[in-house]
């Protein structure tokens, strides 16, 4: 089975012009040798876009259907300090993420999503988990604030009292809030505390294997690795083969990033990639049948299920 812990359920109305303008370039830069910039980002407007819309979980389902996902997380983004409010206030948006998951309660978990420095922020969080079922919280520093700031610090005491991950982007995107190292403060602080560190923080990937080793309490996915796998296989077999044996081979999980990978590689092609690490990775770099599928489903089905059962 498999479990995809990192998706987003993208509606138009969520988000302002300028944030679908920086999506797509970022999936523009993903285009074919043979298409031009302004040709890519034209496709990406009329055809790739439209299709991330998805109100009521529809294509997601339909997503998990083709690749063979038993379940997957939606980790809403809040970004509207950033970007700008829309018409639909960020708390209606959390809401209706967790109607989606409400719907398909075998299929999708929602992972709530509130910017630290909003207004009622520990309030809003405290609706989301105890009126709309949020079984995580989805941080994105990179509109602008630490993982380490102090305004944060009521959302981890209410995250570690359930037992509840907190998910953080990290990478290089957001500098200097994104990076891997930001998090040790928050680690030592609330040692109960679970934190998952998204992308196996990309480019600053030894740094997060560098601080896996010194505290137990962070786990990470390999959602946007998918570009890697494609570009470079065995550059990607020789970063996961890194994390299995030196992060832990308990605290990876599996990840899409969808819609914003499909794509670099759609979801069905990125689970079989890892399916086939057995058979296909270099021999240099072997996995077990039971490393792929602890990466693919234990991992996550376990972190899950320890949720307000502390």
């Amino acid at each position: 089975m498999t479990i995809d812990i990192h998706s987003h359920l993208f509606v138009r109305e969520f988000y302002r012009d300028s944030l679908w303008d920086r999506y797509t370039q970022l999936n523009a830069s993903w285009r074919p040798s043979t298409m031009t910039e302004e040709e890519a980002e034209v496709e990406v407007r009329n055809k790739v876009l439209p299709a991330w819309w998805d109100t009521d979980g529809t294509g997601h389902i339909k997503r998990m259907d083709e690749a063979g996902i038993e379940k997957t997380v939606l980790l809403y983004i809040d970004q509207a300090l950033q970007y700008g409010e829309t018409d639909i206030p960020i708390d209606q948006q959390n809401k209706q993420v967790s109607e989606v998951a409400r719907k398909h309660p075998d299929r999708i978990i929602y992972f709530c999503g509130i910017d630290p420095r909003r207004e009622g922020a520990v309030e809003l969080f405290e609706k989301c988990v105890n009126e709309w079922g949020a079984q995580g919280l989805k941080l994105y520093p990179t509109t602008g604030f630490f993982p380490a700031d102090k305004a944060v610090y009521p959302l981890y005491e209410r995250a570690s009292a359930w037992n509840m991950p907190v998910f953080y982007h990290t990478g290089p995107e957001g500098l200097p809030y994104t990076h891997p190292s930001v998090l040790l403060r928050v680690l030592i602080d609330f040692p109960e505390l679970t934190v998952i560190a998204a992308h196996l923080s990309n480019e600053f990937w030894r740094d997060l294997i560098a601080l896996g080793k010194v505290r137990d309490n962070v786990m990470c996915d390999i959602s946007a690795k998918q570009i890697v796998a494609r570009q470079n296989y065995g550059q990607f077999c020789y970063i996961l083969r890194k994390f299995l044996d030196e992060f832990g081979s308990e605290r990876v999980m599996f990840g899409t990033d969808a819609p914003l990978l499909e794509r670099a590689a759609s979801s069905k092609e990125w689970v079989q990639i890892i399916k086939e690490l057995p058979y296909r990775a270099p021999s240099q770099f072997r996995f077990t049948e039971e490393e792929v599928s602890a990466l693919l489903d234990g991992n996550a089905r376990r972190l899950l299920a320890s949720i307000h059962r502390k």
